[in-house]
Parts: structure tokens; sequence; C-alpha cells
């Protein structure tokens, strides 16, 4: 059993850019709603284009090496604090972690 830091560095990115692409992706659809005739339609569009994206990059990490699913997982989750503690700031509102 060898443990492959390489390809747990490179799911960790993978990560990332998963959560880049779903958090990033749903902050871009509530900026623009506003502006778009058929709200509903416009979030039910980015929810699944987001959602499939984001499950077929799980799916190819767990294919691969279900242990490195972790490093993965754990990138994801950690994109969405980061986004959610800066773009919440940026916005004016206040992130939900510093809410009392």
């Amino acid at each position: 059993m060898t443990v492959d830091v390489t390809l747990w560095g490179l799911a960790f990115l993978w990560g990332a850019a998963l959560g880049f692409f779903y958090f990033g992706g749903l902050w871009l659809t509530l900026e623009a709603i506003t502006r778009k005739s058929r709200p509903k339609r416009w979030l039910w569009v980015s929810y699944a284009v987001r959602l499939a994206g984001a499950l077929a990059g799980f799916r190819l990490v767990i294919q691969k090496d279900p242990g490195a699913f972790l490093f993965t997982f754990l990138a994801f989750f950690l994109v969405r604090i980061i986004l959610t503690r800066t773009l919440g700031h940026k916005s004016g509102g206040k992130p939900h972690a510093a809410q009392p």
C-alpha cells in the first residue's frame, strides 16, 4: 500500500476547482437573477449545470482513487467557506458564520 501524495495534492486542487465552479457559479447566478425575465428557470438551469459538473468531477476522482476523494471533498467545502467569507463582506452583508 503506497501513499501517493502527488495524487492527493492533485485531488485537492481538483476539489478546489470544482468548488469554485459550483459555488462561484451560484454566486454569479444570484448576482444575475435580478436582471432575468424568468428567474426560476435561470435558477433551475444553473443548479442542474453546476450539480452535473460537480458530480462528474467527483466521479472521476472516485474512479481513479477512492482515498483521494476525501481530499477533493475537503477542498470543495473549504472553497465554500472561503467564498462565503470573502464574497459576503464584498457584498456588504455579514457571512453566516459571523451571525450570533
